[in-house]
């Protein structure tokens, strides 16, 4: 079944190539090519056991120690970072990639299929007098940014690193090099991150060729069951409301009812910084970010939170800027993915109902008609597969808590700036603006002539660009938002990377089914 959607008024919208760059004065081929400076900082280095141990202290200007174990081997690497009461993990078992978010659940670090256009980078290398005499190598894209590794020529070592993103540099200097077992390296790591505004001492403790046991790399348990059913309970009606653009969830904190939107979208649970406080919650490790604009936020543990009989425990979450009105509800969180993460989740837009299972009890939709997407929720969002005018993207987050039809990123345009070809369509609702965390959003509105998910074909819908300086600026294709979402009764089954397509009454009758 393809199905063939199209709107032709108004639409509600959403909310490697190397250059060789000689000296003054230097014939070009005094210049070495990134392979030989890289394999000449190998040798200055030593070789790396294959099997070893490390422990790292790094001390922010945020006020926070985080402590690091890295454990080694053929088998495998594990990665332990313990920050106060906050602990997560990462690494790789075999060839699979994994991670432990804050909240203990492991979730496995799945690939993009790979059919879409890859970044391009463009590698560089120039000879350098400051701040050492030595070499530059630079890997960009076409914004500029990118990574650049500065090079001292008579120790063949790396001696600052720059990561340039939209948001500002993050400079790594290295010093402290010394003789450890075999290898000669950086004991000490000095960083300024422009992006988060702060500065952070990494120090290399204890450094250990040897023996590392098969469990210390192998992938963990998690380590408990966040969400809590009731004894006896296999099924649970959320308390929702559905509001114009958002599914709204009665969440009860310290006795106080509070209004959060069950939001795919996000990679974890948030609360307003000023409900936060309100609440009394400790602030861990307070830094700066941009998502819409710039804003300040933390970590914080909340002990308990109630979602009509569901019960979570010592919680971790992401404090931000948001208590905005929704009509008349105000939002002060988002329930993302560590709430979703251990459950089987309907949504179902027509009826206005949520239903939660256990993720162990979850049951794949029987109608005929059920569109069934592969995700991969590595991120803590679910990222399809999208095609805009024939342009593919692997990235693109279906976004419960997205306003409107389709937002576009500028990791797509970049790519593919091609199919971004605007046929004119839209009227007033081409003027709309919106708002998201930091601020509002700055867009241009494009009617696309096919946007395609799955076999379901959107002609003639307006979506919007995100054109803002460092706003969105991960590397995801963008979202599908609420606006295409409510045609189906939706089936979330992140156990087996799934989300199920159902569609409904206001879906059937777009899609011409009888």
């Amino acid at each position: 079944m393809t199905a063939v959607l199209r709107r032709s008024g108004p639409v509600c919208v959403f909310a490697l190539l190397v250059a060789l760059v000689a000296p003054a004065g230097s014939a070009p081929n005094e210049v070495p090519d990134p392979a030989t400076i890289r394999e000449k900082i190998r040798t200055a280095a030593g070789p790396v056991p294959e099997t070893y141990r490390e422990t790292d202290e790094t001390v922010s200007s945020n006020g926070m120690t985080t402590v690091e174990h890295d454990f080694v081997s053929p088998a495998g690497r594990r990665y332990t970072f313990d920050t106060g009461r906050l602990h997560s993990e990462r690494g790789v078992s075999g060839t699979d990639a994994w991670h432990m978010n804050d909240n203990g659940q492991v979730i496995l670090d799945q690939p993009d299929p790979g059919l879409a256009t890859r970044e391009q980078t463009t590698t560089t290398v120039q000879a350098i007098h400051t701040p050492v005499e030595g070499y530059v190598i630079a890997t960009l894209n076409v914004q500029g940014h990118g990574t650049k590794d500065y090079v001292d020529a008579a120790t063949w070592r790396i001696v600052r690193r720059e990561q340039l993103t939209a948001n500002g540099v993050i400079s790594t200097t290295y010093d402290e090099v010394r003789a450890d077992h075999g290898r000669s390296f950086a004991h000490h790591l000095h960083v300024e991150n422009d992006n988060a505004q702060t500065t952070t001492d990494v120090r290399i403790t204890e450094y250990v060729p040897g023996e590392v046991a098969a469990a210390d790399v192998a992938i963990p348990n998690p380590r408990r069951a966040l969400v809590e059913f009731p004894a006896g309970v296999s099924s649970v009606d959320l308390p929702v409301r559905f509001a114009p653009s958002h599914v709204i969830v009665r969440v009860t904190i310290s006795g106080r009812g509070l209004d959060f939107v069950l939001d795919s979208g996000a990679s974890g649970i948030t609360i307003d910084s000023t409900v936060a406080r309100a609440l009394g919650l400790p602030e861990f490790g307070k830094r700066s970010q941009v998502t819409a604009g710039r804003y300040t936020t933390a970590r914080t543990i909340v002990a308990e939170m109630r979602v009509g009989p569901l019960v979570m425990h010592d919680v971790a979450v992401q404090e931000v800027p948001q208590g905005w009105n929704n009509g008349d509800v105000k939002e002060v969180g988002l329930l993302g993915f560590d709430f979703l993460a251990e459950l089987g989740v309907t949504i179902d837009y027509e009826h206005q109902r949520v239903t939660v299972v256990r993720a162990s009890d979850y049951v794949v939709p029987s109608d005929p008609h059920t569109i069934t997407l592969d995700v991969r929720i590595s991120s803590g969002q679910p990222l399809a597969t999208v095609a805009v005018n024939g342009a593919i993207g692997e990235r693109w987050i279906l976004d419960t808590g997205g306003v409107g039809t389709f937002m576009i990123f500028d990791y797509f345009v970049r790519r593919q700036p091609e199919a971004l070809s605007d046929r004119g369509g839209g009227g007033a609702e081409r003027r709309r603006r919106f708002v998201g965390i930091g601020g509002e959003i700055e867009t241009r509105p494009y009617q696309i002539s096919s946007l395609r998910l799955a076999n379901v074909n959107f002609l003639n819908f307006v979506g919007y660009r995100v054109v803002g300086a460092g706003e969105y600026a991960s590397n995801n294709d963008g979202l599908i938002g609420h606006d295409f979402l409510k045609l189906f009764t939706l089936g979330f089954d992140y156990a087996d990377s799934k989300i199920y397509l159902v569609p409904n009454q206001d879906g059937r009758l777009l899609m011409g089914i009888k």
